[in-house]
């Protein structure tokens, strides 16, 4: 009877000075030397990887196996969080505009490594099977890394910003095609699997295509039926209900959960999705703001050209420029870049991205 209390519930004990001591002295250095580097040479992050390495266990083994595999998990969390607030950022018109140097990027990030990785076959008499593993291996692309130099810099909404961030993008795509050749490879001497293989790839295509169908289809006259009914009625339920942040958080969240949850069952990249849920919620907010500005309930004249007499407000709408400015402040506010920052950046800064740069170090050694 005493097993089973103990496996139903888990017992609580009061943690001792030493992991207190520890613990927030790992927060506190992991958020000042960031802050220190990134304010000089905007490469905090290794500084956060030599204090997993100190604090870990390739170092002191101050922190334990079972925080340290807390700090892969939170640490993954963080960087899904990382890479949405990357597709919030990414600027849809500089994205169309720049997609063919992305993509001549992307070839260039991949198709370079495995290629000069052929020279090993004369070299160390490697068999070109691990040839072709070494330069996967080198093509791979650290989304993470990307987005938090991008973000520390200053360019992630600038033109090197979204050409480097699609490409990076593209290269995590490709990469799973690579470790499913390679896996294949490895476990199958009869050949590839080619659903194994083209499975990824496959199907990170099709959520690209279904994202696009579902917005244009679905999002669109959606968003444009409850911006007529919030302008016809601001004050009444729809209208108030939609504009709370807490409404933009919980929409925001079931997009990005959603979008994850299934790239995760249909056996493509969860951080592909994470990226499409941010550039689908950044397209969202550009709809919502067209509408808003041409409904015709916020002009103020009948047809262009000609001066109409200004409209008397009904009863609890308030004048028409008044109505407009509250438009206009709850586009502002409750865009998705917006909700981000209120809510996820905070955390996402101080915890969880430190917290990832540190998981790259936990997570070799825990699989060690």
């Amino acid at each position: 009877m005493q097993q089973l209390a103990e496996t139903a519930s888990l017992p609580y004990h009061e943690p001792g000075i030493v992991t207190i001591l520890t613990q927030s002295s790992f927060f506190l250095v992991l958020n000042v030397v960031n802050y220190v580097l990134d304010k000089a040479v905007y490469c905090g992050l290794l500084g956060q990887v030599f204090i997993g390495i100190a604090w870990g266990t390739p170092g002191a083994k101050w922190l334990g196996v079972e925080v340290e595999r807390v700090v892969v998990q939170l640490g993954y969390l963080g960087l899904l969080l990382l890479v949405y607030q990357g597709g919030l950022s990414t600027s849809l018109q500089s994205l169309k505009a720049n997609l063919l140097l992305s993509i001549c990027v992307a070839i260039t990030g991949i198709g370079l490594p495995i290629g000069s990785s052929f020279v090993l076959q004369h070299l160390t008499h490697a068999t070109p099977i691990q040839c072709f593993a070494a330069g996967a291996a080198l093509c791979s692309t650290s989304l993470g890394t990307t987005f938090t130099v991008l973000s520390a810099s200053g360019l992630a909404k600038s033109r090197l910003g979204v050409v480097l961030s699609t490409a990076a993008m593209m290269d995590d795509v490709v990469g799973l095609v690579m470790v499913q050749i390679i896996s294949n490879l490895g476990q199958n001497s009869g050949g590839v699997s080619a659903v194994a293989t083209v499975r990824p790839l496959l199907v990170s295509s099709a959520f690209v295509v279904l994202a696009m169908v579902a917005c244009l289809a679905l999002v669109r006259p959606a968003t444009l039926w409850l911006n007529s009914q919030r302008a016809r009625k601001p004050l009444g339920f729809l209208g108030r209900t939609l504009k709370t942040r807490e409404t933009a958080l919980l929409l925001h969240t079931l997009i990005l959960v959603g979008c994850v949850t299934a790239a995760s069952f249909a056996g493509t990249s969860n951080l592909f999705a994470a990226y499409l849920a941010g550039v689908s919620i950044t397209w969202w907010d550009s709809v919502s703001q067209f509408a808003e500005a041409g409904s015709p309930r916020v002009s103020n004249s009948s047809t262009s050209g000609s001066t109409a007499e200004p409209r008397t407000p009904r009863d609890g709408e308030g004048s028409t420029n008044t109505r407009r400015a509250i438009q206009d402040n709850d586009s502002q506010s409750l865009s998705g870049l917006e909700t981000y920052e209120m809510f996820y950046l905070e955390p996402v800064d101080r915890i969880m991205r430190p917290l990832f740069f540190v998981r790259c170090l936990q997570a070799y050694a825990l699989s060690g």
